[in-house]
């Protein structure tokens, strides 16, 4: 007998704040990958209302100048299985959407009913930052706020109540077309599939702490929270979700609003809030006849940091990270592992498993700043076919498999930063393999047969978490370091009755016991536990606020330090560069996504509409009032070149984060009367950024050290 499954897709969605009331659709293409018959490469948001037309330079900003937001789109997937008792496989490769006026089960939907539960728990939450190691052998890391309200237990109602913004579940009838809002005046709601009806919550602990009165505070960098986003529907039925408007609030000793909250960290900040969230997706179909169907396979969705490079890809993205869990945790693919092993017969597809490996290292180029050698070599790697290997290139690409790898820098890729304890980054195992496979030559050639392809809703998977940064969780941006958990995951993901892989393991929250005067939701998801995950589970491990994470990560000393530490009392007796004596070169952090180092579209057209060698410079990303590098005075040990393109004032970057530019290839850019004609369709230049002059700092190719000496940047054309 056969049986049906119903999955919302995709698995984990990513909306992004902004501070516009305007929004596009998040990228459903994957980024810096080529479209077919198309010279735009992937990753471009989406026009609102449209399938897949993508945005211009022009549609970033509102006619005001803010920034809009992203919205995450999620959709529902039928399934037919020819077996019910059989055991399902991945990929699946089939699926169809199910939209309002499709059938299912022989009956018309007539609507879609949907439900999401947005919270953050950040100021509740562990410090972040150190990775999954202090959570290991039964132990836990330091709170943040610890001690709050003399509260030392996360589970304390005072700090439930005082530190976690939870919104409360929000349902809508797509058909309606209405905005539901997670804010303090909407009535908490979920949809109830028993009844078909939307169930209203009177009685549900709404919390948005520190908020008070809620005049708005243009000018100060503590701005009151009072929303986490809204919930709103296309007319085939489809789910929208929007992100909050790139907030942070400081509060006092007793939790209430500060205007004064000192910024000094710039992962871990006391008494600070910020309006990321994340929370469950769920779904239900009513049919004409009145009666529903639940969809089985839930969703999560996460609201983070803007996306101000969205063409350029990660070298190691964050699906990346959940597939390679997934092979090796979760037997998702035994013929790629299996038995503690890759699989050494396994032959990759070069153009799914390889190439965007290679993709991703030629685009790094236009966000941060390389030598000519160095761009010429990731010039090779743009557009290389499957037989065009000329060099042992694994002599060049860090072993993950190698834990002294992980401490070597040149000539070893990637050359950025790594994890927490690991200097340099390195691709995942997975990765590695499928690189490994096709430079010994074993890889699937045109005749041999091919991988299973993704269905539609599968695809959708792997596209969304693709656009997100993977390795360097310190501690990342959409997630963290619990993308490896298996905790985190429902394991039973191919017996009959699942819901397929990637699911979450989220806790089953019963709304009917919700209780004013009592917090909801508790302490959750503990890495390494059992503990299910419930909304506002996944940005508790992010940098809170989120804006200092970004403003800080441009470059640093790799952690550790190759050859040793730095210090003021040895530094100015180094004459020689790593690795005869102590690192003092700086890396990037995540330069596909936080960007450093920037072609800007006046500067290119001030040259003619062309990147010369001689002439082109590159500006750093931040770089307005408030940017020019210092020397911290006293204490650790710092050098001014350590502070290059950020804003010496964390709190300057909470006014700042939404004129910063984004990186857009030629194509997209809407040029202006009488500007050249840019010289090639595959540049990634930044526009729309609203600085209003170049105050960091000269960006200099790299090698770049501690100890390099500042100067002014070269003059804007």
């Amino acid at each position: 007998m056969a049986r049906t499954s119903l999955r919302i897709h995709p698995v984990i969605g990513i909306a992004r704040v902004g501070n516009s009331e305007e929004y596009y659709l998040g990228p459903e293409s994957m980024a810096g990958m080529d479209i077919p018959g198309q010279t735009m490469k992937g990753g471009l948001p989406i026009q609102p209302g449209t399938e897949h037309s993508t945005i211009m330079s022009s549609d970033l900003r509102d006619a005001s100048g803010k920034l809009k937001r992203q919205a995450a789109r999620f959709r529902i997937y039928h399934y037919d299985f020819p077996d019910q008792h059989g055991i399902e496989t991945y990929p699946n490769g089939g699926g169809h959407e199910i939209q309002i006026g499709s059938k299912v089960d022989g009956k018309r939907v007539k609507d879609i009913v949907w439900t999401v539960h947005l919270a953050n728990k950040k100021a509740n939450s562990w410090l972040g930052g150190q990775g999954i190691r202090p959570f290991e052998h039964g132990e836990l890391p330091k709170l943040r706020n610890a001690g709050f309200g003399n509260k030392t237990d996360p589970a304390d109602p005072l700090r439930l109540k005082k530190l976690v913004i939870d919104a409360g579940p929000r349902a809508l009838f797509a058909a309606n077309g209405a905005d539901i809002h997670f804010d303090t005046l909407t009535l908490p709601c979920y949809g109830q599939a028993g009844s078909g009806e939307i169930i209203r919550l009177p009685d549900y602990p709404t919390s948005f702490p520190a908020n008070g009165n809620t005049h708005a505070e243009p000018d100060l960098y503590s701005r009151r929270i009072a929303t986490l986003g809204t919930l709103s529907s296309e007319s085939n039925g489809r789910l929208l979700v929007l992100g909050g408007y790139g907030l942070a609030c400081g509060f006092d000793d007793e939790g209430n609003y500060s205007a004064t909250a000192s910024l000094n960290q710039n992962v871990n900040n006391d008494h600070w809030l910020d309006d990321t969230a994340d929370g469950p997706v769920s779904a239900f179909l009513l049919f004409e006849d009145g009666s529903t169907r639940a969809v089985e396979g839930s969703a999560w969705v996460i609201s983070t940091d803007p996306a101000y490079a969205p063409q350029t890809t990660n070298v190691v993205t964050l699906w990346d990270e959940l597939y390679t869990t997934w092979l090796e945790k979760f037997a998702l693919q035994p013929a790629v592992y299996s038995d503690q092993q890759y699989q050494p017969g396994f032959k990759p597809n070069y153009v799914q498993d390889v190439f965007p490996v290679l993709r991703a290292a030629s685009l790094q180029k236009w966000n941060v700043s390389l030598p000519g050698h160095a761009v010429y070599m990731h010039d090779l790697l743009w557009n290389m076919p499957a037989d065009g290997l000329n060099f042992p290139i694994m002599n060049y690409i860090r072993d993950p498999n190698n834990s002294d790898s992980s401490q070597l820098g040149s000539p070893l890729m990637p050359l950025s930063l790594g994890d927490e304890g690991k200097s340099f980054l390195s691709l995942t195992t997975s990765q590695y393999f499928f690189m490994s496979q096709w430079a010994n030559d074993i890889y699937q050639r045109p005749g041999d047969t091919p991988s299973a392809s993704l269905g539609p809703g599968e695809l959708l998977d792997k596209t969304i978490l693709f656009n997100c940064l993977g390795g360097r969780f310190g501690p990342g941006i959409e997630m963290g370091f619990n993308v490896r958990d298996p905790h985190l995951y429902q394991a039973n993901w191919s017996a009959p009755g699942s819901a397929g892989p990637f699911r979450i393991n989220m806790d089953v929250l019963d709304y009917s016991k919700a209780n004013k005067n009592s917090p909801f939701l508790g302490v959750g998801y503990t890495p390494l536990r059992d503990t299910p995950v419930q909304p506002g589970d996944f940005c508790k491990f992010m940098a809170l606020p989120w804006h200092t994470d970004y403003n800080s990560c441009a470059t640093h000393l790799p952690d550790p330090n190759p050859g040793g530490e730095l210090s003021n009392q040895n530094i100015d007796t180094i004459t020689n560069l790593y690795p005869t004596q102590r690192n003092t070169f700086t890396y990037a952090s995540w330069p596909a996504q936080r960007p450093v180092a920037v072609y800007t579209y006046r500067d290119v057209v001030a040259n003619g509409g062309e990147i010369t060698e001689d002439a082109s410079v590159q500006r750093f990303s931040v770089r307005g009032s408030g940017t020019t590098a210092e020397q911290l005075v006293g204490g650790e040990f710092d050098r001014a070149a350590m502070n290059v393109g950020r804003y010496q004032d964390r709190k300057e970057f909470l006014l700042n984060w939404s004129r910063i530019g984004i990186i857009m290839q030629s194509p997209a850019i809407v040029q202006e009367a009488g500007d050249p004609k840019l010289k090639s369709e595959n540049y990634f230049l930044e526009v729309s950024s609203q600085f209003d002059s170049d105050e960091s700092n000269l960006v200099e190719y790299w090698p770049n050290t501690v100890i390099d000496k500042l100067y002014a940047p070269a003059p804007e054309k």
